[in-house]
């Protein structure tokens, strides 16, 4: 393992938050406007990167009534759908500022959550959520209290209990993401994360759909940055609402194979990092 080097604080710089839409013409100015207000808050110089994902739902032209409303949004279009992976790789490619954090255009993941984030990333290169709220089945919770147990009397560690069940999909989602790419998140489909910008130019995205979330963590990972544990989202009381974009998952093994197969991490050497 490599020793542990103290990363200079970064937590209250220049922020750019980048906001993935997809025919989300029924909230965009809502989500929008709310990001506005919570970052105006911060005190701090930022900018908003609405990607729009080739959305055939008037959500192009509400993102043009956006950029006149408020002069830090910005909006890049592609022409037609290309997928979640290319939309971030779109929005991460424009970020400006020291801090990157993306999220989806949906009402779901609040502003008020990204504090968690601020609070955690001086300590590490990279920290995303995770979507607690369900209460684990009381089977998972019995085999957790036997593994912390085992944990603490053979490891003089007991792994941290999940925050919430994420339910079948994700969890197993989660745990190939651990077999295959090292990820040890508990939630590492999770679109909402906050970054250090430094790190993107070891890491293109080589995805075009949402298996771009395990493939951020994946080559960090890989590459020995600091990945932080997941922060829970929202209120751990309330389950996380379900969306439509639950279901998106076109793509994901065609992009799991094509980052195992032949990872890109870019140049093979940048000033100030590996």
């Amino acid at each position: 393992m490599p020793e542990f080097v103290e990363l200079p604080p970064v937590a209250n710089e220049a922020l750019s938050v980048v906001l993935l839409a997809a025919d989300d013409a029924a909230h965009l100015e809502k989500v929008v406007a709310d990001w506005v207000t919570y970052l105006n808050g911060l005190n701090r110089d930022y900018e908003i990167l609405v990607v729009d994902d080739g959305s055939a739902d008037g959500t192009a032209k509400l993102t043009a009534a956006l950029t006149d409303r408020f002069r830090r949004v910005k909006v890049l279009r592609h022409p037609s759908r290309q997928g979640e992976g290319a939309a971030l790789r779109t929005g991460l490619a424009a970020a400006r500022y020291p801090l990157v954090f993306y999220t989806l255009c949906d009402p779901r993941y609040q502003p008020a959550d990204l504090r968690k984030l601020l609070a955690e990333i001086d300590k590490v290169h990279v920290v995303g959520g995770y979507r607690a709220g369900r209460p684990v089945p009381a089977f998972w919770r019995v085999c957790g209290a036997v593994r912390r147990v085992l944990g603490r009397v053979v490891l003089s560690h007991a792994p941290t209990p999940l925050p919430g069940w994420l339910g079948w999909k994700r969890h197993a989602g989660g745990l190939l993401a651990r077999l295959v790419f090292g990820v040890q998140n508990g939630d590492p489909t999770c679109p909402y994360r906050l970054l250090r910008r430094e790190i993107l130019a070891r890491m293109p995205l080589q995805s075009a759909g949402p298996f771009a979330h395990v493939e951020l963590l994946a080559k960090a990972t890989f590459l020995e940055r600091y990945v932080g544990e997941d922060v829970a989202l929202g209120d751990r009381t309330r389950p996380f609402p379900a969306s439509e974009r639950d279901a998106r998952t076109g793509g994901v093994f065609a992009d799991a194979w094509r980052v195992l197969q032949r990872p890109n991490f870019g140049p093979p050497r940048v000033a100030g990092g590996k």
